[in-house]
């Protein structure tokens, strides 16, 4: 029997051997109809600048193995000389993945494609040593057709990826790598284009829901004809509706058509009932089917009022919500399923009903997650505009003029098929918003976004009253959202009486579980650096949850509020770090603080005091928290 030594040692030599016949039988797989393959395993990683390593003979056999998502900048070194606003990690740098993988002869003249759900940031990708794209914001998912680069199938291909995140890109630690999932897709020719469904229901009620979806076909080869069949389809598989429709095909070409159902005694998706039917799309060609394309249908009536809130199949629904960052604690930013179901998990029990994804497009593990559990999302886009913010001088600005409407409208395709979407944001806190002629701009973005999908509205995180309320900027937001203006509510009402109003972000109490200082300070730095578990402190623009759940009491119209923040999150540590004297940022003065404490539960997941003071106010759940009361400090 082999020493543990000496098995590891075999099993990875052996993992060398087969590799590429894992790959080959993996690619196999891939070739069910309509099926995505997944593309993380088998990855080669270095870090630097490898010069030459898209080629194909660049020697790699010194390079790390791995299988992805995979994020550099978590495995540290925690380090005084990265910033602490960003974590004390090295978020910055070059890096390289590799990975030869070999398709089987059925992708013979078949469409290829590959899907990156995130990449952190400033991609490239090769294949073969062909440049095929790049994107620079870390954030969005984007695909590529490969199929021009590929060797004859049965031949092994390179596909090489190059990212080079910036330092001071974000306000708070954005991770770095290939740190979401990777997918090869093998289509026939004529195929559902990537993200090509839409699907939105223009009635609905409790005996009836009209369904419609528009569909995108793509023909990457010559003239042909096909017939499409849609089945709408119950979670238990029983076909309720069906349609079949014939077209004809021109060489390289793309179509769009629509397709209506009346669906009878509709199930409702809701909060409470997270129901969803698959929309089946059949693409067929000379009587063989040739694409399987699956679409998410969650029937629901969303309505938001501006003298009453947000009502979901007719009823109220106060926004019971909470911003989260993307990172997962330790994990870094790698979205790793399990940990972001267990941080929703966590969310429901606090009784949040709603998700900001702040400040950036999420993961699709995420929306997907949120559609199965019931719960509300708010998908926001950018933390920056045009306009750099403070210390963050490698920030979206640089990008934003070439990017942001593909951003904005791949942000949108992702997600608009997901009934636990409500609302798009367009960004938070940009300084657009004090600008006079900022509103143009929010104009553009809304536009934008009301052009992918007509059936949501648009809000935005607004913190610099009065400008944005007096110089046309909030005008163009479909959904007023304020940062930390509960005070304020009833003064805008009054000066606005038909905007829809929402708290995109409050309350902002620092914390840190388990540690009691007595008596209570006021906000400081204690020498400890630890933060009272007394939910007092806050920092000078934020306030104590009770002013808030007082302020929404007494203004019904403000459908609810996003409590900064459900969890604490890598980077941006508060109160320790930050500005001084107005002007310059200083984040590692008090090293070795690197992470915040906004949460109401910390990094890891444990719940902090104030967890329990949300779940008394938004759950009937019975519950008696207890704190201590005494001198000295608690840990």
């Amino acid at each position: 029997m082999l020493n543990i030594k000496m098995r590891s040692r075999y099993l990875l030599l052996l993992g060398r051997l087969v590799a590429p016949l894992v790959l080959i039988l993996n690619a196999q797989n891939a070739m069910a109809i309509g099926e995505k393959q997944s593309f993380n395993q088998g990855w080669l990683f270095a870090k630097g600048e490898n010069e030459g390593a898209e080629s194909v003979r660049y020697a790699d056999d010194k390079w790390r193995a791995l299988d992805l998502p995979h994020d550099w900048a978590i495995e540290g070194p925690f380090d005084k000389k990265y910033s602490a606003r960003n974590g004390g990690l090295p978020v910055f740098g070059t890096a390289w993945y590799r990975k030869k993988f070999t398709l089987p002869d059925t992708s013979t003249d078949k469409y290829v494609s590959v899907t990156f759900d995130g990449a952190m940031s400033n991609s490239k990708v090769y294949v073969n040593g062909h440049l095929v794209g790049e994107r620079p914001f870390g954030y969005i998912a984007f695909s590529y057709d490969i199929t021009p680069y590929l060797n004859q199938a049965g031949t092994a291909n390179v596909i090489a990826v190059r990212l080079s995140p910036e330092n001071y890109s974000a306000r708070w630690y954005p991770g770095a790598g290939l740190y979401r999932n990777t997918w090869l897709e093998i289509n026939d020719q004529v195929h559902v284009k990537k993200w090509g469904t839409f699907v939105n229901t223009p009635m609905v009620n409790k005996s009836q829901a009209t369904v419609r979806l528009d569909t995108h076909l793509e023909n990457s080869g010559s003239a042909t004809g096909v017939s499409v069949v849609t089945e709408v389809k119950q979670a238990d598989g029983k076909v309720v509706q069906t349609l079949e429709r014939s077209f004809n095909l021109a060489q390289k070409s793309d179509l769009n058509f629509a397709a209506e159902f009346v669906i009878d005694s509709p199930i409702l998706w809701d909060i409470d009932n997270p129901y969803r039917y698959d929309i089946v799309t059949s693409v067929i060609r000379a009587g063989q089917v040739v694409d399987v394309y699956h679409t998410p249908l969650g029937i629901r009536n969303i309505e938001f009022k501006a003298d009453d809130g947000f009502w979901l199949n007719g009823r109220r629904v106060p926004i019971q919500g909470v911003c989260l960052h993307h990172d997962n604690g330790p994990l870094g930013a790698i979205a790793n399923t399990r940990a972001i179901e267990r941080k929703l998990q966590i969310m429901q029990q606090m009784g949040v009903n709603s998700v900001r994804t702040s400040h950036n497009p999420p993961s699709p593990e995420l929306v997907e997650l949120a559609d199965k559990m019931g719960i509300l999302l708010q998908v926001e886009a950018f933390d920056m505009w045009q306009l750099e913010k403070p210390s963050v001088v490698n920030g979206y600005h640089k990008d934003f003029d070439k990017w942001h409407e593909q951003d904005l409208r791949d942000m949108i395709k992702q997600n608009r098929n997901n009934p636990s979407v409500i609302m798009w944001s367009s960004g938070n806190e940009v300084h657009e918003q004090k600008e006079p002629e900022g509103w143009k701009l929010a104009k553009h973005l809304t536009d934008i976004m009301h052009d992918e999908d007509h059936t949501r509205l648009v809000t935005h995180g607004m913190s610099m009253y009065p400008e944005p309320t007096e110089n046309g900027f909030g005008e163009q937001i479909d959904i007023a959202g304020f940062n930390y203006k509960a005070y304020l509510y009833d003064e805008i009402k009054q000066n606005h009486p038909n905007w829809i109003m929402l708290g995109t972000e409050t309350s902002s109490v620092v914390s840190t579980r388990g540690v009691y200082h007595f008596p209570i300070e006021k906000y400081r730095k204690h020498p400890s650096k630890y933060v009272t578990s007394y939910d007092v402190i806050t920092p000078l623009w934020a306030y104590v949850p009770d002013i808030e759940f007082d302020n929404l009491k007494k203004n019904p119209n403000v459908m609810g509020e996003y409590i900064w923040t459900g969890f604490d999150y890598l980077g941006e540590p508060t109160p320790y770090g930050g500005r001084d004297h107005g002007n310059a940022f200083y984040w590692n003065q008090d090293w070795p603080a690197r992470s915040s404490s906004f949460g109401a539960v910390d990094l890891v997941g444990f719940k902090k005091d104030r967890f329990y003071l949300y779940q008394s106010q938004w759950t009937k759940k019975p519950m008696v928290h207890v704190l201590p009361i005494g001198t000295g400090q608690t840990k």
